[in-house]
């Protein structure tokens, strides 16, 4: 079984509420899974028991081959990378330029205390320019858009040899512009690290790259379907999630629903 990234009957329990209730699915290398589902459907959580912030109450989590409880957390930990804009934005330094910023990434710290090598300025330099920020670097973060800070926390999270990218909620502040602009950046850093495999956590349908092949759905904490893109995101299924009667439509690999 492939156990890149798996989990196994997994339950979580917080003051005895169950939170996720007996999760098994499992992502290969290089695929792309958006988990979808209402707020307070267990997505977070989910998340966090992957980076391993948080415990299963039951059941196992395999990352990178490896299962949580039987090897070191701090290696697998330095090959995830993840985006947490309402997360990140009240606990990195405000006062980095966007440069400093994606240096940040390379050292997985939330301020620039080292002293960065002549190596990593180059690389933070071919960051930037990979989304067409280079004119951005010695701006201050906190004063960009909101749509350029989330191009400049994506390619934060890249980091040094990051395997797994997780996308919580990236585009939740943004605008219908703004939003296009982020999806069109994530297919792009994908394009150019085509090993890299891609979590985006998201409640909403229209948040989805259209490069994305496969889809849980969570509701309530139990998983209602997953599997390919085209079989999981039916009238049938998103009706269920989320308690509607609803109609599915896709234009140019766009999905979007609308009430029957």
């Amino acid at each position: 079984m492939d156990n890149f990234l798996r989990f196994s009957h997994v339950s979580f329990f917080r003051n005895g509420n169950c939170i996720l209730d007996d999760i098994s699915f499992s992502v290969p290398k290089a695929e792309s899974l958006v988990i979808l589902g209402r707020n307070g459907a267990g997505k977070t959580t989910l998340i966090n028991l992957l980076f391993g912030y948080l415990w299963p109450t039951t059941g196992s989590v395999f990352v990178l081959n490896e299962e949580y409880g039987t090897t070191a957390l701090k290696p697998i930990q330095t090959k995830i990378g993840i985006v947490q804009p309402a997360h990140q934005e009240q606990l990195l330094q405000k006062s980095l330029t966007v440069e400093e910023m994606i240096l940040t990434g390379f050292y997985a710290t939330l301020g620039l205390y080292n002293d960065p090598t002549d190596d990593d300025r180059k690389k933070a330099k071919e960051r930037l320019s990979l989304l067409n920020l280079t004119h951005k670097a010695k701006q201050t973060y906190s004063t960009l858009s909101s749509g350029e800070k989330s191009k400049v926390l994506l390619l934060r999270a890249l980091g040094n040899g990051k395997e797994i990218l997780i996308l919580d909620e990236p585009a939740a502040a943004l605008d219908v512009t703004a939003r296009f602009e982020l999806n069109e950046s994530i297919s792009k850093i994908k394009k150019e690290n085509p090993d890299l495999t891609r979590i985006l956590i998201t409640h909403r349908l229209e948040e989805i790259p259209k490069d994305f092949s496969s889809v849980l759905l969570l509701k309530e904490g139990k998983i209602l379907s997953y599997g390919k893109k085209e079989d999981v995101l039916t009238a049938e299924h998103l009706s269920e999630l989320y308690d509607l009667n609803l109609d599915v439509a896709v234009n140019n690999g766009q999905y979007s629903t609308s009430f029957k």
